[in-house]
């Protein structure tokens, strides 16, 4: 290709055609070489470069010590790491699995193992992060398929539609702020973790955020059902929030799902799955304040009224 361009860089070299002079000199004799007209080379369709500039492909070069040379060991004295490659004369560093002096401490009880362990290591939860503006433009594109008029977009409902992939040990989304000031579609969004310009961004366009937790097994039930049904197992129930984070769903200013709750209630009954009956409450967070227990169980076993066996999942209730 450089030979290429150098050759249609250079000027034409076709040969010129003397043509017959006219005049004293008799038609025979041929005009000068330098005063003959040349031929018109044939029209090209795409016209090359006629010189070659500044920012030509045979100019690109790297920065002068971008890229240093790999040095090669063992390649003769003259290479500067030859004979030893570097590693000095026989022993410990010389042989190969040689990891340094940190964890050896000549024979004796290595500092690593005479030093006791300190503290603990704990598991941080990470949120898939989501912005306002990714949003906005998913739905006027059509990549998003915008749920119905009450229903809100879930992680389930950018999962659907191959817009976010969640790897194991992700907990969920989260809310970002970003493009809010831009933001013109009225957004109803339940996600697990809300910024507070998310919040403030879809409030005042007209929608509205709630942060819903997942435990992990849940999390994995509501994204791949089929999973479990290929193996025959039952879907899991949604969980509630263990106590670490049962505040942070419960506070309105963070809208958290269980803000409204009260005693007794289904979490999200929604989401439960179809072999969970919600007509079936604990028996004890049942009993009604002021009763004592002997005289509930009492009226419930001679009476045959029945009950129904044990607490559902999701409740939220407390124990007399």
């Amino acid at each position: 290709s450089k030979m290429l361009l150098r050759r249609l860089s250079l000027p034409s070299l076709r040969c010129r055609v003397g043509a017959p002079a006219l005049g004293r000199a008799g038609p025979s004799s041929l005009r000068s070489l330098s005063s003959a007209v040349p031929l018109a080379p044939p029209p090209l369709a795409h016209a090359p470069p006629t010189e070659l500039g500044p920012l030509a492909l045979n100019r690109i070069r790297d920065n002068y010590g971008a890229r240093l040379k790999k040095t090669r060991v063992g390649r003769g004295v003259g290479s500067g790491r030859g004979r030893k490659s570097g590693r000095g004369m026989k022993g410990m560093a010389a042989r190969a699995g040689n990891k340094g002096f940190l964890l050896q401490s000549g024979g004796q009880t290595s500092d690593v193992k005479r030093i006791p362990k300190r503290g603990f290591y704990r598991l941080k939860r990470e949120y898939l992060g989501v912005n306002l503006q990714d949003l906005q433009s998913w739905v006027l594109s059509g990549r998003l398929d915008r749920p119905a008029a009450d229903a809100p977009i879930t992680v389930k409902t950018l999962f659907d539609n191959r817009l976010i992939t969640l790897r194991a040990g992700v907990s969920g989304i989260k809310l970002l702020g970003r493009g809010g000031g831009q933001l013109q579609v009225p957004l109803h969004v339940e996600a697990q973790q809300l910024s507070a310009p998310a919040i403030q961004a879809v409030e005042a366009a007209g929608g509205s955020v709630t942060a819903v937790y997942y435990s992990p097994l849940a999390l994995r039930g509501l994204l791949k059902p089929e999973a479990f049904e290929r193996k025959g197992r039952l879907r899991p129930r949604p969980a509630l929030p263990p106590p670490k984070l049962m505040l942070k769903y419960m506070e309105a200013e963070r809208r958290g799902y269980l803000a409204d709750l009260k005693p007794g209630d289904v979490v999200r009954p929604h989401e439960h799955p179809p072999h969970v009956d919600l007509s079936a409450r604990n028996p004890r967070s049942a009993l009604p304040l002021g009763r004592r227990r002997s005289d509930w169980e009492a009226e419930r076993s001679g009476g045959g009224s029945g009950g129904g066996g044990g607490g559902g999942a999701g409740l939220l209730g407390a124990h007399p």
